[in-house]
């Protein structure tokens, strides 16, 4: 049995599980309530929304969800003859030979670099192709998970496409014309995109994420083993800042590496530094890089920005002093219109 139509729109992730409860699916509606619990196991997912949602036995909630599978992908590339790709194969074998994704093993969808719309063979292929997906099996656990935690999901997404979309349509609503540096740090690796409005010019990865980072702490503080480290690290109980240039020095090179080409092909200056998903405890990170790479650190402003989706907030739900995870959730409430093409010259960012 679902319940009412009231909506909550779910971001879960590695860290955290961020929610927020809607009066409906698509805008205009009021934003009635937010509330954010550690990442957890479906029943403390669920009893999370039955809270919010007011659920009684056997009843699940209508929802919007993105999701984070560790095996994600992002990736921007250049197809040199597009006309191509409306050949099956020859579409499986250039995912496969460019990313090192296999399409009998992966969610893979394609879209059109400068629209944002999903590319077929039907609507054809364009020179510049974003392509997206995730492990199937992967996506399977994270479906039984939803269904777990008495979810009834109105839409599926990828959390780095949502909060892609959702960043790149506040730039636009902000006229915040620099480029802007997105950055997802995961346990294993990282993501590095590249915004210039709403268009997406840049998306790779990184091999290095957190779990490097617990060598140096287990070193640096003499504690006995990485477990000890990694415990500590997420414990909210030491300030790493000082530690921070020694911590973050690798995943620093691969983006001064990725925002110096990007500046070298395009002439553009990146401006502002965006960091998703990452704990409360860490956002120290932001700052830190911020200042390594001389730029500035975006702090979204979401009550405007909403607004102007036809979202509002009902009194008592207070939004304004949200932090800047919360832009992944606030990007599934947007209906993005299709951008016309153009031909703008953009980095060829291949992975």
């Amino acid at each position: 049995m679902v319940k009412s139509r009231k909506v909550l729109f779910l971001e879960i992730s590695e860290y955290s599980v961020l929610a927020a409860r809607t009066s409906g699916l698509e805008p205009p509606f009021t934003i009635e309530a937010v509330k954010e619990i550690p990442a957890g196991s479906p029943d403390e997912i669920a009893a999370m929304v039955s809270e919010m949602m007011s659920l009684t036995a056997g009843q699940y909630a209508h929802s919007v969800v993105a999701i984070h599978p560790a095996g994600r992908f992002v990736r921007r590339a250049t197809m040199e003859n597009p006309a191509k790709a409306k050949d099956p194969a020859f579409l499986a074998e250039y995912v496969h030979s460019q990313f090192q994704v296999d399409p009998a093993k992966n969610v893979v969808a394609v879209l059109n670099a400068e629209s944002g719309q999903f590319a077929t063979s039907e609507t054809g292929y364009t020179k510049e192709l974003i392509f997206a997906g995730a492990p199937l099996d992967e996506i399977k656990a994270r479906q039984q998970l939803v269904v777990q935690a008495s979810l009834y999901p109105e839409r599926l997404e990828l959390g780095s496409v949502a909060t892609i979309a959702g960043l790149g349509s506040y730039l636009a609503s902000e006229d915040i014309k620099s480029p802007t540096l997105l950055l997802e740090v995961t346990q294993e690796s990282s993501q590095v995109f590249i915004l210039r409005g709403t268009q997406l010019d840049l998306a790779r990865p990184i091999p290095h994420g957190l779990n490097s980072m617990f060598p140096i702490v287990q070193q640096e503080l003499g504690l006995k083993d990485e477990e000890s480290a990694r415990k500590l690290f997420y414990s909210n109980t030491f300030d790493f800042t000082e530690m921070g240039p020694a911590l973050l020095k690798k995943i620093l090179k691969e983006l001064q590496s990725s925002t110096g080409f990007y500046e070298v092909q395009t002439g553009q200056t990146i401006g502002q530094i965006h960091l998703s998903l990452l704990p409360k405890n860490l956002s120290w990170m932001s700052g830190l890089l911020a200042r390594s790479l001389g730029i500035d650190t975006l702090k979204p402003e979401y009550p405007e920005w909403l607004r102007g989706m036809g979202v509002e907030a009902a009194p008592g739900c207070e939004l304004a002093a949200l932090d800047s995870r919360w832009l992944g959730v606030f990007g599934l409430m947007g209906k993005y219109e299709a951008k016309p093409e153009s031909k703008t010259e953009v980095a060829n960012a291949r992975a």
